[in-house]
């Protein structure tokens, strides 16, 4: 047979996978979204809060209801220490960086800065070359 229509052959199957993928994708996310709700709805009529590890076959529904009204008396308090901590992890970050150099500085700002464009992807086609740089900034 000709190279053309295998050419063509492979197309028209490759497409055909892509509509059915698409259709398939797009069937499961309505499927998705009209779960949503109603989960969302008796997660709100069941309480507010979560369980701890392994109570969720031993507690009774009573019992459930008093450890979610435990968890809501202890919510305001837990969030303040929360803000203390992080107060404290700033204020202590703040004088590590202090010990730096202004050279320092400005590597650990490029480091960081490197870091932060992998987390959001990054630049496609940069082969790697930032990742050795970095590795070694953090070593030294």
């Amino acid at each position: 047979m000709h190279p053309s229509f295998w050419k063509k052959l492979i197309c028209a199957s490759l497409a055909s996978s892509l509509v059915v993928s698409v259709i398939s994708l797009s069937s499961v996310g309505q499927d998705a979204k009209k779960a949503d709700p109603k989960a969302k709805a008796g997660a709100k009529e069941k309480g507010k809060g979560r369980l701890p590890a392994y109570y969720k076959d031993v507690v009774s529904e009573e019992q459930r209801d008093q450890i979610y009204a435990i968890q809501a008396k202890y919510v305001k308090q837990l969030e303040d220490l929360q803000g203390q901590i992080d107060s404290l992890k700033a204020k202590q970050n703040e004088e590590i960086e202090n010990l730096l150099s202004p050279e320092q500085k400005e590597k650990l700002a490029k480091v960081k800065a490197e870091a932060d464009t992998k987390k959001k992807g990054g630049k496609k086609g940069d082969g790697g070359k930032d990742a050795k740089p970095a590795a070694d900034a953090k070593t030294s």
